[in-house]
């Protein structure tokens, strides 16, 4: 009896999740389009809709006339059932927002981080995530989940970040319980870099796209990978940390030392370079942007020179892109990609740095592979976590609601 009763709540699951799957995908639906359509009996159907309907998931919303001349009550997704709240901790100006489940973005906030501190971080992210609650007017018994994207390694089951980045002096930190702690729903925790790559094919210029990589480069860098339409992490969850690429070795020295990608390819190795070439003699205008002080020389002084075509800047931007190409070549040899979208801070160097390393990369690999820049720009990594959250929120919230 126990096995049965287990069973028939199966049934019951995955039927419920493939009458919203189908309705999300055609926007509506008629009981008998869903039996059709799923290859489920008409009763069936009927007894799991109403289901859906009486918890306020799905809704009735008019008649359709057939070719019949019968009607049928046309069935749509409710997507203000409830919210989602949605946590991009990639750099120090965290964004958090509220969507409902289409997703639409209802509000939206930013605060900067200026103490790199568990306590005053999780304060912050509670007060915030508050004060969106108590804007947006919405009661807290509505929020469903809440999706959080970091930079580090990321166990996503455990909801555990071995931080990365400008975080990194918090080592490891238990953000799922944490949050649960305090919201009690369910909490999502994953890479940025994965929740990049996730909203480009989701939502961005690679949508539907089956193999992609989103390669960033900023305050580090990293690899977001999709293989044949899924997300890869690795065993360790520990895939794209293309920042620790080994890219020389000085043989010389007395013990060898590696030298990484990020290295070569950072915010904070680029505005090294730039200083340290004006500080021995170079001319830039960049000093003078920087008010005659070379120590104020920051990225976005770079950014603007290289964007004036300051041969200093450009000579430095151009050198991180055809390293960065190299890196871009290996990786392209190794796994055969359809598509390489280029993101990250640095991608605001605009064509000395984008055009130099598709061109390096093309001087190798001459079937000529497809390198965009992020359609989704700085909202990349916060749409990743949306999409994230909404996968969780269908396949695992809503139906263990309609099942009680």
């Amino acid at each position: 009896m126990v096995k049965r009763s287990a069973d028939q709540r199966l049934i019951r699951l995955t039927n419920q999740k493939l009458i919203m799957d189908t309705i999300r995908s055609n926007e509506s639906a008629t009981r008998s389009s869903l039996s059709k359509a799923l290859q489920l009996s008409v009763p069936s159907v009927c007894t799991n809709v109403d289901q859906l309907i009486d918890l306020g998931i799905i809704r009735e919303t008019g008649e359709e006339i057939s070719s019949v001349g019968r009607k049928a009550k046309m069935l749509k997704m409710n997507y203000n059932f409830g919210y989602l709240v949605s946590i991009d901790l990639s750099n120090p100006c965290i964004t958090l927002a509220i969507s409902n489940l289409k997703p639409t973005i209802l509000d939206e906030l930013k605060f900067d981080l200026e103490q790199f501190e568990l306590e005053q971080l999780m304060d912050l992210l509670f007060q915030n995530i508050d004060k969106l609650l108590n804007t947006s007017g919405l009661p807290l018994h509505h929020l469903l989940a809440i999706s959080l994207s970091v930079p580090g390694i990321v166990d996503s089951k455990k909801g555990i970040a071995h931080c990365g980045s400008y975080l990194s002096p918090l080592g490891e930190v238990h953000f799922q319980e944490l949050l649960q702690q305090k919201y009690d729903v369910p909490v999502l925790v994953q890479k940025d870099i994965d929740a990049a790559v996730l909203a480009e094919t989701n939502y961005g210029i690679a949508k539907e796209r089956r193999d992609v990589v989103f390669v960033s480069a900023d305050v580090g860098v990293g690899l977001g990978i999709v293989l044949n339409g899924s997300l890869f992490k690795g065993s360790t969850y520990a895939a794209g940390e293309m920042c620790n690429f080994v890219m020389d070795k000085d043989e010389q020295a007395k013990e060898i030392s590696e030298r990484r990608l990020v290295d070569f390819v950072s915010v904070k190795s680029l505005v090294h370079a730039v200083r340290r070439d004006i500080a021995s003699g170079a001319q830039s205008k960049v000093l003078n942007d920087a008010g005659g002080q070379i120590d104020k020389i920051d990225f976005n002084t770079i950014i603007k020179g290289t964007l004036a075509d300051d041969p200093l800047c450009v000579k430095h931007v151009s050198e991180c892109a055809r390293i960065m190409g190299i890196a871009v070549t290996n990786m392209l040899l190794l796994l055969d990609l359809e598509c390489v979208v280029l993101g990250g801070g640095f991608v605001s160097l605009g064509a000395h740095y984008t055009d130099t390393l598709t061109a390096e990369v093309h001087k190798h690999i001459p079937t000529n592979p497809l390198i965009v820049i992020t359609e989704l720009k700085n909202k990349a990594v916060l749409m990743g976590s949306i999409s994230i959250g909404l996968d969780s929120i269908f396949n695992e919230v809503l139906v263990e609601k309609s099942l009680g």
